[in-house]
Parts: structure tokens; sequence; C-alpha cells
């Protein structure tokens, strides 16, 4: 007999979003989720500030915010440094030990964990563990047990050169063969039900926004009328394919289990107007810009030209493997436009952050190399006139409030380490992403920088729960915090007090939700972010990421 209350069964759609499910539920074509939605409980799932899937997912797994598992970006982000990134990247290192895969495993038959986002490189738990996105090799699976790895290689069909440069066709080879895999193992091991945690993501529909949402999007401004069907619809033919997905995995369980079915964040088209902090922050009399005028214009030259090169020309490959990091990092001070600013008299600039999210850092004393502004009162006073100002500031050509959400630091990352995030986190408008540009505060992105990359994220993804003790028919909204905490209670364990999401009681019905949330003190800690990464490794997922566009080649 299972030592826990009952099992669970997450499946996790990344990125997948209400913008595409809501018309196709309509129309009766994802009969799984319509089922859920008339059986279980539907929410809104706000993601984590920025809703990169790096934090998202980590702190999905460890249920706590960003600032206290200290992951911003796939890339290892330090905020006293004036271009933020070390050059490495973050993995499962930082937080192995501490997810719920552990807390789980540790009290009851075990676990399946088959290609969750950051898990790589995998460690011992109590059970099976598939690394998840980013990887070294696309193709090759990286498994705890080692030997595990013999029965799924390989479990993609393309490497990530290949699949940068894949169209519809090759996309849908690999995706096809990504879904057939997952049902042929972790099917069959939710089949034999021999552990009481079960969780598999599939990233089909993430990687299909970025790539293809020109293509489904009538709105978009390389979108073409003329374009046959099976272009305008591959993301929905998707969506339909992953719903009978749904379906199946959940014909291997009965209502006794907890199923979860949810996105780490929403999906939407990428925005070709750019509201350019540093410009702005600049014209207020925050950030200074060193050089002439014509410095900056012949500046703006090189970074679009460059970023085109990158985009169109056959050899940026062979660029982005054989040039040395010091180069690398020299193009994105370019990019960044980071070498125009005369730190010496700047109070403020912008941190880059996963769109709709940007921040803001102040350039304090003692903290960053050239810092200015004084600690304490002066400090304050800085950040409140910034976070005053963007609530004031309008879109020229609409009228409309650019930001949506403005908070300090303190609202939204505490308990953490508050130096490892931003002294201030907005959100944009929907149409609005954010750029590098000193001079101009508002700018379009040139449509040929759409062709490859045309979707980005939102702050908004899904979450279906459904079986036993959960209410019918029921919607309402949860954050990524409070998934782990959630499973913890209604399997049972204790939720340890580190965590900082709630238990979603409303989602269950008042005679099953009576039970009491027993809380545990077990301290949190953070790894080595570094740990286990050969410079071969680096540079792999470097080229992984550069894929979905979370890096510059």
């Amino acid at each position: 007999m299972s030592p826990v209350e009952r099992k669970v069964l997450v499946i996790g759609l990344d990125g997948a979003t209400f913008q595409v499910i809501d018309p196709l539920l309509a129309e009766g074509k994802l009969p799984t989720l319509a089922r859920l939605e008339t059986e279980g409980t539907r929410a809104t799932l706000t993601s984590t500030l920025p809703p990169n899937s790096a934090p998202a997912w980590t702190s999905f797994m460890t249920g706590v915010n960003p600032a206290k598992h200290g992951i911003l970006d796939f890339r290892e982000i330090d905020l006293r440094r004036y271009d933020l990134y070390t050059g490495d990247f973050v993995n499962a290192g930082v937080f192995a030990g501490y997810t719920i895969f552990d807390l789980i495993g540790q009290h009851s038959d075990g676990v399946a964990a088959f290609r969750v986002p950051m898990t790589f490189p995998v460690w011992p738990i109590k059970g099976r563990m598939v690394a998840g996105y980013p990887t070294p090799d696309r193709t090759r699976a990286y498994t705890y047990p080692p030997d595990l790895a013999d029965r799924l290689n390989p479990i993609a069909l393309h490497s990530h050169d290949e699949i940068l440069k894949a169209g519809i066709e090759e996309e849908r080879r690999n995706a096809d063969y990504e879904i057939q895999m997952l049902l042929d193992h972790f099917g069959r091991w939710l089949a034999e039900a021999q552990y009481d945690f079960y969780m598999a993501v599939t990233g089909i529909t993430d990687g299909f926004h970025h790539k293809f949402w020109k293509y489904h999007d009538p709105s978009h401004p390389l979108h073409d009328p003329t374009w046959p069907e099976e272009k305008k619809n591959i993301i929905r033919e998707y969506y339909i394919r992953l719903d009978r997905v749904v379906g199946e995995l959940l014909s291997r369980v009965d209502e006794e289990w907890l199923v979860i079915v949810m996105s780490d964040h929403g999906g939407g088209p990428r925005p070709w107007r750019l509201f350019n902090t540093n410009a702005w922050l600049a014209q207020r009399g925050w950030l200074r810009v060193e050089g002439r005028r014509t410095t900056r214009w012949v500046h703006k030259l090189l970074r679009y030209g460059e970023a085109w090169a990158r985009n169109r020309l056959p050899w940026r490959q062979w660029v982005a493997e054989h040039v040395p990091k010091r180069i690398r990092r020299e193009a994105l001070a370019v990019r960044q436009a980071t070498n125009l600013i005369d730190w010496s008299r700047t109070r403020a600039y912008r941190v880059p952050l996963q769109f709709p999210a940007e921040g803001i850092e102040i350039n304090l004393k003692g903290r960053q190399p050239q810092g200015i502004v004084a600690p304490g009162r002066e400090y304050e006073q800085v950040r409140a006139e910034i976070v005053a100002a963007l609530r004031d500031v309008r879109d020229p050509e609409t009228g409309e409030p650019v930001v949506q959400d403005v908070w300090t630091r303190e609202e939204v990352y505490v308990p953490g380490d508050l130096d490892a995030v931003p002294d201030i986190v907005f959100t944009t408008a929907p149409h609005l992403g954010c750029g590098a540009d000193v001079r101009d505060t508002f700018t379009h992105l040139p449509l040929s920088f759409l062709e490859r990359l045309n979707g980005e994220h939102t702050m908004e993804g899904i979450a279906y729960f459904w079986g036993h003790g959960v209410r019918r028919g029921h919607r309402t909204r949860v954050h990524m915090l409070d998934l782990a905490p959630t499973i913890l209670w209604a399997m049972g364990l204790a939720v340890p007090s580190a965590m900082d999401g709630r238990v979603l009681k409303d989602v269950f019905t008042p005679e099953y939700a009576s039970r009491p949330v027993r809380r545990e003190d077990i301290p949190w800690d953070v790894g080595d972010a570094s740990k286990g990464l050969s410079e071969a490794e680096r540079e792999a997922i470097h080229r992984a990421l550069a894929g979905l566009g979370y890096v510059e080649e």
C-alpha cells in the first residue's frame, strides 16, 4: 500500500494559452479539455516575473519565487555587472535535491519525471527522470538511472542546429516523433502505476508559437491570407493532437488520482513595436549617454546590421560556434547599447527580461561598479520617482498606457535574495516589447526580424484540475507558485515552510478542502549554477536556447 493518500499526474503543455484553446473548444475540437472543464476546474495561471520558462518551471518544481532560487533567465545573471550575464547557463545544479520530485520520492513509492524543463543535468531521485529542455544534445536522452537512456535514444529526430533551420514539415515530423515517444514510454510507465507521482512536459506548443505564430494569426504583419491551410492551421493542428495525447494519458488513471494539465506561461505574437527603456530613462535624466549624436547613429546601424546578418546570412552558425566569447560579449554590448552609457552619471538603467516583463536597476553605490545613488533615502526617492513616472507613460500612437503593471522588488520577490532581482519590474502593453535603443523611446522592429521567431510569451498560462474532490465546472485563477504546495497537500504530505505559494483549497470541494495543511521546516539552499557542465555542454546549450530566441547567437 502506498504511503501517500493519492497519486498525482501532471501534464505540462509548455506555453499553452487559452487564446488558442478557447476557439477550438467552441468548435468542439478539444474533447479532452472540454471534459476537464465540465468534470473539473479550469484556471488561468499567472506565471513568474519574468514569464521565462527557466524561472517558471523552477518555481513550479521548488515552490519558491525567483529571488529565492536565483533564476531569472536561462543565462546566469549577475546584476552587479553592467553587462548582466556571466557567460554561464543556469541548470539543475541550482536546486537539485529541493524539488517536489525529491520531497515526494522521500515519502512515497517514487516519481517519474519525463522531459520537465530545467532538469539537466539529472540527479538521483527515487524513481526515473528524463531531462527536459535545454540539454546539450537534443536527440539524446539524459536519464536517471543512466541505463534508462538506452531504451529512449534517440529521443528526438533533429539536432539543435537542424531544428533551428527546420520548416513546417520537419517540425511536424519531429513533433509526431516526440508525441509517440511520450506515449510509448511515459504512457507505459503510467499504465504500470509503479510510482505515486508522474509528470511529463511537451515543448511542442511553445516551440510552434515561437516559429509559427505568423501563420496562425491573421492580424500578424507577416501573415499572408493566401498561404495554404496546412500552414495557417499548424498551431491549431497540434493543439488538437495534444488534446488526444492528454486523453490517452487520462485513460490510464482513474478519479482517485489528481490530474493537473498546465502550462508555465501563455503565448501570443512577438511585438514589433518597442518601448526603449534606456532611451526613456535618458530623456527623463536618469541615464546619460556617451558620444555624439552621429556616434549613436553609427552604433544603431552596426547593431541592426549585425542583427540582420545573424538572422539572414548562411555563415551565422559558424560564427556562433567559432568566434571567441570575448568578441561575442562585445557584440552583445553593441546589441544592448551598454557601451554607450556613461555609468559615472547614470542613476538607473534597464535590465532586459522576458516579454512582457522588463526590469530597471538603480546604479547604487557599493553595489554597482560605478554606482552613484546613495543607499537609503536617495535610493528610495529615485526608485519611487521612476515607478510613478512609468505609470504615466503613454504610447504616442494610441494614447494608451505603455506599462500595464509596475512593482518594486519587495512587492513580488519577498522572501529571497533581493539583490538577485531588479529594483523595479514592470510589464508592457501586449503590442509593445522592450528594446535597447538609447536615443528613441519608441521604435519599430524590422519585420524581417520576425520571419524566424514571431511568437512570444504572455503572463497568463493554463491549468486544469480533475479527480476526486475537485470542484466540477469551476473557474478560478492560480499562480505558478501555488502548484507545488497543492500537490504535496493533496498527496497527504507536509508542505515545506519555505514554499511561497498557497494551497489551492478553492479548487476543491468544501469537504475535501477541510483537510488540514501541515507545514514543515525544510531549509532552502541554493546550489551551484555551473555544476556538472563542461565547456562543450555550455556551447551546445547556447545553440539550443538560440533556436527559440532565448539567447542571441
